[in-house]
């Protein structure tokens, strides 16, 4: 891939992280402390503390007022408290909890206290950049009491406590994405004031990193993934910008009040794999929010990729740790077409200036754009992907599905054939079949991943062509049906772990 000149990258990079509605970390935090002080004027006559929160708010200065309202613990107290004072049913923190968080809120302003009631219970040693890290010995006060209720109302998981090689390898981490990106990461990270670490255990089983629309202000980033200081950065970056993000939700028009309605469009990420509960598919906020961070990962992995091997000395080699620019491009590129196209009526002006923003920087950054509307290369990504889970299930030495694998295989060959036949592509088809008789000689723990792998290589080769693009919408499809039909039933087959 031909990436931009280093110019125009730090350009790009300025743009993302000072844009004056969508890149402004100051304009965003305060519209956003302005959002919440409606809340707290709307939450008094029913919580009178609320009242005395909203006082004590307006005679701090900035500083305060900004550090108080992005804690998690107290967004949530306000949030949950003017839900159930105006539904009268329970939600979220039982309303004497928030009252209790709202009243410590108060002795905090009115200290003078530039951190939220969440924070104060912390050790001051343990932060990343202006972030802390939560450790599980966090004082049994108000607010670490309601933190622990948000987690376990939210992800029914604990967390732990970061140790000291575990610490100096998130620093590390935090090093390289400020070497790489010193101004978007400074601009992403004000929006996050706690970091988490959890492990592999209950909900967090398969999760590498996770942030929620209602936990705003902190991340969470599984402890078992930290060693690799380019995987720290990617992440790290990534789940920031989602608290960027919602921060700017709270404060502007980024969807229509109906977007969560059942009818509502959603948008399929090819990339990932299909289930029976559509996972895939993608509600305005998800897409959008997925949207905003390939965009900023993309430029990411842009400068990573050119500077690889003067950082490689001391952070090592990328090796897979990152998603790559090619990949952020295409997932960013199809997800604003998907919304522009597909999921428009869902967002507010806000969102869809941000998005028509978004794909100008897009296009700037992108040097080598595919056909537009094409999308077999998505799918091939998962199949490829997939593949690696498929050697890795049979170096494990289970034949017991062997009869099953075949037939699979056998239906995986058809389909990229008839894919193959519709594009018209038949010298490629040709080349297939002699390659392909070749594989099957052997048996099919030797074949099977061999033959994915010609699949995978023939149809990218074959979606950059002219008589592809041609007939994008029919070959797409049998693409998409091929790829999603072996996903959904070697996951079944248990090989998919």
């Amino acid at each position: 891939m031909q990436f931009p000149a280093p110019e125009l990258l730090d350009t790009l990079e300025l743009a993302l992280s000072s844009h004056a509605a969508f890149g402004n970390s100051d304009y965003i935090r305060q519209r956003q402390a302005t959002c919440y002080r409606r809340r707290l004027h709307t939450l008094s006559p029913a919580m009178p503390v609320a009242g005395q929160l909203l006082n004590a708010l307006n005679g701090a200065t900035q500083q305060v007022q900004l550090g108080n309202i992005g804690d998690t613990v107290l967004r949530c107290a306000i949030q949950h408290a003017q839900r159930q004072t105006t539904t009268g049913e329970a939600y979220g923190l039982p309303l004497e909890h928030c009252a209790a968080v709202l009243q410590q809120a108060v002795h905090n302003v009115e200290a003078g206290r530039d951190e939220g009631v969440l924070l104060t219970g912390l050790q001051p040693r343990l932060r990343l950049h202006d972030s802390h890290l939560w450790h599980e010995e966090h004082a049994d006060d108000v607010a670490g009491r309601a933190f622990r209720y948000l987690m376990q109302d939210n992800y029914g998981s604990p967390l732990c406590t970061p140790t000291p090689q575990e610490i100096a390898m998130l620093q590390r981490g935090w090093q390289l994405l400020q070497q790489l990106l010193p101004l978007a990461s400074r601009s992403a990270l004000r929006h996050v004031q706690l970091i988490a670490l959890f492990p592999k255990i209950g909900a967090w089983v398969e999760k590498a990193s996770s942030s929620q629309y209602r936990l705003n202000g902190t991340l969470f980033l599984s402890r078992d993934l930290i060693g690799n200081p380019w995987w720290v950065a990617e992440h790290l970056l990534h789940e920031s910008l989602h608290q960027k993000l919602y921060d700017f939700r709270h404060g502007h028009t980024l969807l229509t009040p109906g977007y969560q309605r059942d009818d509502a469009a959603r948008i399929c990420s090819l990339w990932n794999a299909p289930d029976a509960s559509q996972s895939n598919h993608w509600d305005a906020h998800r897409a959008i929010a997925a949207f905003h961070v390939y965009v900023h990962l993309a430029l990411l992995c842009s400068v990573a990729e050119q500077r690889e091997a003067e950082l490689a000395p001391a952070y090592g080699p990328i090796d897979n740790m990152m998603s790559g620019s090619r990949r952020a491009i295409d997932r960013s590129r199809y997800l604003g077409r998907q919304i522009q196209t597909v999921g428009w009526n869902e967002y507010g002006e806000a969102g869809r200036r941000m998005v028509n923003w978004l794909m100008a920087v897009l296009d700037e950054l992108d040097t080598a754009p595919r056909p537009d509307g094409a999308y077999a290369h998505l799918l091939l990504d998962l199949y490829q992907r997939q593949t690696r889970q498929v050697e890795k299930f049979i170096a494990g030495g289970d034949r017991a599905l062997a009869s099953q694998l075949q037939e699979r295989m056998q239906q995986e060959v058809t389909g990229a054939e008839m894919a193959l036949s519709t594009a018209a592509a038949t010298q490629e088809r040709k080349r297939f079949r002699q390659v392909l008789d070749q594989l099957l000689s052997n048996d099919v723990a030797t074949s099977y991943p061999a033959v994915r792998k010609l699949i995978s290589k023939t149809l990218l080769e074959v979606s950059a062509t002219q008589d592809l693009r041609a007939t994008e919408n029919a070959t797409g499809e049998m693409i998409k049906k091929m790829v999603q039909q072996s996903s959904m039933q070697l996951s079944a087959m248990g090989v998919l772990v």
